[in-house]
């Protein structure tokens, strides 16, 4: 793969008593032996589970500047650690979004804006979604068809349940 001068990677990767990837890892495991790559658009999360020692992800300013340092075009990270500090996920992609999916979206997910994105999972893993939540899913992915919930902890306000549904109502049926 010497000689790659385009790559798109859409990649999970589930790893135990691992880290995540950023732009350091990226770089020096898998970029340095192409050195035609011309034109890299990726979307990579990875998901760390270690039972022997907390995790400690490193703030989506730090993964960010992993990919500055080495260069790279405007990347776009997501680090969701929980507070059980035994499993953590990391998403990494690349500026503008160029994929019709984005999965695995939680509650630390800070929005932007993802117009190619037609499919949205969200789980809760362990905090509840909340009214603001849903605010920010339906400003980031103004093109949604699909959004599947995986939700195992209830609301804290059900009342909001409404509103809820009129936004995403409103905002898939213009697509």
């Amino acid at each position: 793969m010497s000689n790659l001068a385009e790559l798109t990677l859409f990649l999970f990767v589930k790893g135990i008593n691992s880290t995540h990837i950023d732009g350091i890892h990226l770089n020096d495991e898998i970029l340095v032996r192409m050195p035609r790559l011309n034109k890299f658009t990726f979307s990579i999360t990875t998901r760390v589970c270690n039972r022997r020692s907390n995790i400690f992800l490193p703030s989506n300013d730090d993964i960010q500047h992993s990919f500055i340092e080495r260069k790279y075009q405007q990347i776009g990270p997501y680090a969701d650690d929980n507070t059980m500090k035994i499993r953590a996920r990391c998403h990494i992609y690349s500026l503008p979004y160029q994929f019709h999916m984005f999965h695995k979206v939680t509650n630390s997910f800070q929005g932007g804006m993802f117009n190619k994105v037609r499919s949205v999972i969200v789980t809760d893993d362990i905090c509840p979604f909340e009214h603001e939540f849903f605010q920010i899913i339906s400003q980031s992915f103004p093109f949604l068809q699909t959004l599947s919930i995986q939700n195992d902890e209830p609301q804290e306000s059900k009342k909001q349940f409404d509103y809820i549904h009129y936004i995403f109502s409103s905002c898939c049926s213009q697509s």
